[in-house]
């Protein structure tokens, strides 16, 4: 009779656990179908920034300036460069750290530096967000290279710079109206990439935060991309014996 009883209990027990898995929801068609839909753009996503990353110009170097200038909001003259130098080294698989030095004719050289992150096909500037221990993104510089020249437009806060410049070793001699500022700039680079790449509340992160910045000030380009085309095809043969262009 015990063992009957037992049975019973038994009986009842997988017979309520049948009737709990009955109520678990079933996964409907189109939470399926959306599922499918997420992991399929995760993966286009990233076989997209497989292929960016592979996309990625070769620009890390030391250029001197061929031919530069600013065209600013508030007037219709540009501003040539008198002398400049950019420094690019790569320090991740799309990270790479500039450092320039900009001379304007009569006034004293200006610097810059900074790291541009390569993102969808193109450079953006990575800023420091220090309040809220967050990377951030501007627009940086446009970026064209041919050969051993290199073309940058940069967009300001009022201003739209234009530059040519050649690759050059390394280890030529810097004018001496630029050293002092290059070094300054060389030291606060340093300290900006100690923090951006030390900080743990910073490094490791993925998600890409935009924020628009400089805007276009001049709308057609034109004037500039002959400039480019001059000194890259009447030139060419100038780069390819190693004569100065600027002769």
């Amino acid at each position: 009779m015990m063992h009957i009883r037992h049975i019973q209990i038994l009986f009842y027990v997988l017979l309520t656990l049948s009737g709990c898995s009955n109520l678990t929801p079933k996964p409907t068609e189109e939470s399926v179908k959306k599922e499918n839909l997420e992991q399929e753009v995760e993966r286009v996503e990233k076989k997209e920034d497989t292929l960016n990353i592979r996309e990625i110009l070769s620009i890390e170097g030391r250029y001197d300036l061929i031919d530069g200038y600013a065209f600013f909001r508030d007037t219709i003259h540009n501003h040539p460069v008198y002398k400049a130098i950019l420094l690019i080294e790569r320090i991740s698989d799309k990270d790479f750290g500039f450092i320039i030095v900009r001379k304007v004719h009569g006034l004293t050289p200006v610097g810059e530096h900074g790291i541009l992150s390569y993102n969808k096909s193109r450079f953006y500037m990575k800023n420091m967000d220090y309040a809220n221990k967050r990377i951030y993104y501007t627009d940086g510089m446009d970026i064209k290279i041919k050969d051993s020249l290199l073309h940058t437009i940069r967009y300001v806060s009022n201003a739209t710079e234009y530059d040519i410049w050649k690759k050059s070793d390394p280890e030529s001699n810097v004018y001496i109206s630029l050293r002092n500022t290059l070094q300054k700039e060389k030291e606060e680079y340093a300290n900006f990439y100690s923090k951006i790449s030390n900080d743990p509340k910073l490094t490791g992160r993925d998600e890409f935060i935009y924020y628009e910045s400089g805007k276009r000030y001049i709308n057609n380009d034109s004037v500039f991309q002959k400039k480019w085309k001059h000194y890259t095809t009447i030139n060419s043969n100038d780069l390819k014996t190693g004569n100065n262009i600027q002769e």
